[in-house]
């Protein structure tokens, strides 16, 4: 079983970084967060396509991406004072 500890740490470095940037809704925050994530991995991730009108859409797909990892990268962000 995962520590549920988890949880709470995520939560609390998520609502320091929303706190330093509140005119984000919350999920461009998350959006943000999942783009920095996986351009600092390697593109891990990213799935792109393109509509028929041609424009491209991007996202990011971290279904498999260990918690403590991204809680790492948040951590790093906060460090950094980003978003």
């Amino acid at each position: 079983m995962k520590d549920p500890q988890r949880i709470q740490e995520f939560l609390e470095v998520i609502n320091e970084l929303w706190t330093n940037s509140p005119d984000l809704r919350f999920n461009q925050l998350i959006y943000i967060l999942q783009n920095g994530y996986s351009q600092n991995n390697s593109g891990v991730g990213k799935v792109e396509s393109v509509e028929v009108d041609g424009f491209k859409q991007t996202g990011f797909d971290l279904f498999n991406t260990e918690d403590d990892s991204f809680i790492e990268y948040l951590k790093s962000e906060v460090q950094k004072g980003k978003v």
